[in-house]
């Protein structure tokens, strides 16, 4: 057999030489599918960086539209998400913000040379036809921003402990207050240019102590009670005994309201007039009561065909001649004859008698007054202009009680579109969200000392010092012979017993107002599915176990969703309440992003 023959029989090596000539093929494709992993891990993190710092930049949006500014956050954002190491290989673009079908739509991109580990073999295996020494990337994120409007009332304590500087450390409470207002007013008011609604973050200021205060501008609304029909008008008023030379001068209609001989209404309004003209200070000051029969908790429409919904002007009365060891909190402006007769029930006629208001000629003005306990500035109502509302912040002032129930429920009535505030988009209103935002520093108070500010028990026919309930024990006049019954503030309660001691009162107060809070969140659904009106709110100064600081956590909304971590704070010092409210203005702010 010839070499040639023997040579071509022999198949000794060749599968050394097959894979000599397949080695190259195999190295490539293993090199190619680990480096397509790499690029597949880098493409996606660059994605999830680029996520990041749209959605962190859209949050600042809110705040500033200064491109300089928004570039910094969001790019400082990709690469802390990125690592430096990857600003060798990565170009990162803050695009801007554009309108895309009516959107504010915000963009961000990058782009990467990511080195590949086996883009050179290729390389050389190709005889350089095929260079993947280098893997090209491009991503990009948008956000919508700015789509949502904001619907924002703040109720603020304005009780006179707020002149106090919190234990934990800091400045007088209303001056932190007023501090940490002014700066969450500024940050969520300063982005309303780039919105796509028409003033797409509104806020209302609703100061509250003892009561709340509409604004006396208000007297003739529709909403008030300007003819005394209210079942609660006239508990602390006898219209029988206004009499001219023995004649009585008004008449009790069909309808529960009092009028004069020439068919005038007699009510709370008539007595302020008369006052004014003594005291311009004694005209009504805008403050009113809490609405009897259950409506203190709602915010049900304010319609004379239910007398009960109007809103009656607050009007202390000058209270009859009594004394004991706490008759300093008496509040006795004006002369009545003789001293307090024997009985709570003949103690209260004398005071109801209406005489003193419209024929005395004398008052003392070392007492008190007829717009005791009105304490706080107006209301604001929603607006869109940043002046009104700082003006509104700046002009608190700390004194009086603390009645919470009452700061909710006109927070509430300031965020729908009903009167009595009938600013507020319609509830359900799709990319809308309402949002409350409760401080107070202490407990519901009724009978607060005027020294103290400690409650303190009174055994007069009054029971209590006067409030927007009125006295913890008043007349009833419906029977032949008129006999004490329980006061108003029992009206909107359901497990607390009715009775004229402090304890009870407090008690009352403080179901109520976890009633109304319940209530606001339950006034429609977010498009997030939470509470219709979300609720943020801040336990300023006070002390842990104390009874309202439950009720406060327990008021605040479970998340936006409903399904997150309670919106709730507790600040002990100047510092934690500053804190709480920039990052109740960065969680806001964030609400306004839309996907």
């Amino acid at each position: 057999m010839s070499r040639y023959r023997s040579f071509r029989r022999d198949v000794r090596g060749n599968v050394a030489l097959v894979f000599a000539l397949v080695m190259p093929v195999i190295v490539v494709t293993m090199g190619m599918a680990v480096d397509t992993s790499a690029i597949e891990a880098s493409k996606w993190s660059m994605q999830r960086s680029l996520d990041a710092a749209a959605l962190g930049a859209a949050k600042q949006y809110g705040r500033t539209q200064d491109p300089a500014e928004l570039e910094r956050w969001a790019q400082s954002l990709f690469f802390a998400n990125e690592g430096s190491e990857a600003s060798a290989d990565t170009r990162f673009s803050y695009d801007g913000v554009t309108r895309v079908d009516g959107n504010n739509v915000l963009r961000v991109s990058a782009v990467r040379d990511a080195p590949t580990y086996f883009g050179g073999a290729v390389k050389a295996v190709t005889g350089g036809k095929v260079d993947l020494e280098r893997w090209h990337l491009e991503a990009f994120s948008e956000v919508i921003v700015a789509n949502r409007s904001i619907e924002l009332a703040l109720v603020l304590d304005n009780s006179g402990s707020m002149k106090n500087a919190p234990a934990g450390g800091g400045a007088a409470k209303i001056v932190t207050l007023r501090e940490a207002t002014k700066s969450l007013v500024s940050k969520m008011l300063v982005s309303q240019p780039a919105a796509n609604a028409k003033d797409p973050v509104r806020i209302s200021v609703v100061p509250f102590a003892a009561s709340v205060n509409v604004g006396k501008d208000y007297a003739s609304a529709t909403w008030m009670d300007t003819k005394g029909l209210n079942p609660s008008h006239h508990d602390d008023l006898d219209w029988t005994t206004w009499k001219v030379y023995g004649f009585r001068q008004a008449q009790k209609m069909s309808d529960g309201s009092w009028k004069d001989l020439l068919l005038r209404p007699l009510t709370k309004f008539t007595i302020f007039e008369k006052l004014g003209k003594r005291y311009s200070d004694w005209a009504w000051a805008g403050c009113v009561m809490s609405r009897p029969n259950g409506y203190a908790i709602t915010d049900n429409a304010p319609i004379e065909k239910d007398p009960s919904t109007l809103f009656v002007p607050l009007l202390a009365p000058s209270e009859y001649n009594w004394s004991g060891s706490l008759s300093s909190v008496k509040n006795d402006y004006l002369p009545d004859t003789g001293n307090a007769p024997d009985g709570d029930a003949a103690a209260l006629a004398k005071q109801r008698d209406v005489t003193k208001y419209l024929e005395s000629p004398n008052a003392d003005r070392k007492k008190e007054g007829p717009n005791n306990g009105c304490t706080t500035t107006k209301i604001t109502p929603l607006t869109a202009t940043e002046s009104v509302v700082q003006s509104a912040v700046r002009d608190m002032q700390p004194l009086g009680g603390t009645n919470i129930a009452e700061g909710l429920a006109w927070g509430w009535r300031t965020l729908t579109d009903g009167q009595p505030f009938p600013e507020g988009r319609p509830r359900n209103t799709k990319e809308n969200l309402k949002v409350v935002v409760l401080m107070t520093d202490g407990e519901n108070t009724y009978n607060a000392a005027y020294t103290s500010g400690e409650q303190i028990e009174l055994t007069n026919a009054n029971r209590s010092m006067f409030g927007t309930y009125g006295y913890g024990q008043i007349l009833d006049t419906t029977k032949s012979t008129p006999t004490v019954r329980i006061g108003r503030m029992f009206d909107a309660t359901l497990s607390t017993k009715p009775k004229a001691a402090i304890s009870n009162i407090t008690a009352a107060m403080n179901e109520t107002m976890s009633r109304v809070c319940e209530n606001i969140k339950k006034d429609g659904t977010n498009d997030d599915g939470g509470d219709g009106i979300v609720i943020f709110s801040i336990a300023f100064d006070l002390k842990d176990g104390s009874p309202i600081k439950e009720r406060l956590r327990a008021c605040a909304s479970n998340g936006i969703d409903g399904k997150g971590a309670k919106l709730y704070y507790d600040a002990k010092n100047s510092n934690d309440l500053l804190s709480a409210f920039s990052s109740i203005t960065d969680e806001i702010s964030a609400l306004r992003i839309a996907r």
